[in-house]
């Protein structure tokens, strides 16, 4: 059938490309600059956004020594991106031109290669999606494999040891005292725990209510807090509204909140008044949390009940937190196996 001539001419403008530019011909910087702009307006946390902002500069920085013909956001491809990733693994050391950190020779550590790695994925994708690349480049990029290391769980011997090298003579001392036991008992992370506002604390209901703006998921969240810790914590709260105007929790000698790398440093010291070898064990804020929802679990709690505690979006991340110790799981395969049940007999010595 001929063509029809009162249809009159094509149209064209489907078949143009967005603002006379081809796909793919963005910049580099503009391409970041509307990435950035888009997760800022979509509200990604500040720190998110200063980690884009980090990484961009970091791959900018290898782009520049290593394919400094690659000025379009179309130009990189899955080569390009793996190149990096080999990079990153195997070339790139530690803190490597931050001069304010003592290098240290060692290779960047697969969680960080993952790090960046992912940013970039995210970016890849943001622009194949909006239509400013033919394809998502990293879209087969996977990030390299780790192992992984069993995690050495604070002993509850090595734990009340840490509290009890706390100075509760002072304030400080004791402000740590009721930080440790609020970490071991609740679960929080630690920027959880110092960014609480004494209207956070349920008296009455014996809980933390946490607002969505502190979580990860944005939802607010329940945790329960034992009544003793919860008493610990009334009587600081009561301390600290003597000597300072402050809604925060736990605060510094100062009377600012008190800083996650403050505390870290307080706790190491701890450890060493403890005479805990923290080559064996690691003592940082995230070990109480550990602790917490490993012995949860060994003492009957249940996995979803601890999943809602800890705010983690996936079960399979409550999982990995677990440790068994090996007299728990000795005592478990006592009591399940049939084998035990049987009661089987010992067999005789040959010859006997």
């Amino acid at each position: 059938m001929g063509n029809d001539p009162r249809k009159g001419k094509q149209a064209i403008i489907n078949k143009r490309k967005g603002r006379g530019q081809e796909v793919g011909s963005t910049t580099l910087d503009i391409g970041f600059d509307l990435f950035y702009s888009a997760k800022r307006t979509e509200g990604v946390r500040k720190r998110t956004l200063a980690d884009y902002k980090s990484y961009w500069r970091y791959f900018r920085e290898w782009l520049t020594r290593a394919h400094p013909e690659i000025e379009l956001i179309g130009q990189i491809t899955v080569v390009t991106l793996r190149e990096y990733t080999e990079y990153m693994s195997h070339e790139h050391k530690r803190y490597e031109g931050v001069e304010c950190r003592k290098k240290d020779g060692k290779n960047l550590s697969p969680a960080t290669v993952a790090s960046r790695l992912r940013a970039l994925q995210t970016m890849c994708k943001f622009w194949g999606t909006e239509g400013l690349t033919q394809t998502n480049a990293a879209e087969k990029i996977k990030a390299p494999r780790k192992d992984v290391a069993e995690k050495n769980i604070i002993s509850d011997e090595q734990l009340s040891a840490i509290i009890a090298a706390a100075d509760t003579t002072t304030f400080a001392g004791y402000r740590d005292r009721v930080l440790m036991l609020l970490l071991a008992d609740s679960g929080l992370r630690i920027n959880e725990a110092l960014q609480l506002e004494d209207t956070f604390i349920d008296i009455r209901a014996r809980c933390i209510r946490l607002p969505g703006l502190l979580n990860k998921n944005r939802k607010p969240r329940i945790v329960p807090v034992s009544a003793s810790v919860l008493r610990e914590v009334i009587r600081l709260m009561e301390e600290t509204r003597d000597y300072f105007n402050t809604q925060y929790v736990f605060v510094s000698n100062y009377g600012e909140r008190l800083k996650a790398d403050q505390f870290r440093k307080r706790l190491r010291q701890y450890a060493i008044e403890a005479s805990i070898d923290t080559s064996k064990t690691q003592v940082s804020p995230h070990r109480f949390r550990d602790y917490f929802i490993t012995n949860y679990l060994l003492n009957g709690g249940d996995l979803f009940t601890l999943q809602r505690i800890v705010a983690h979006a996936d079960i399979k991340t409550t999982q990995g937190y677990v440790k068994v110790n090996e007299e728990a799981m000795r005592d478990s395969h006592t009591q399940y196996s049939q084998i035990s049940r049987l009661g089987v007999p010992r067999a005789r010595k040959r010859g006997s």
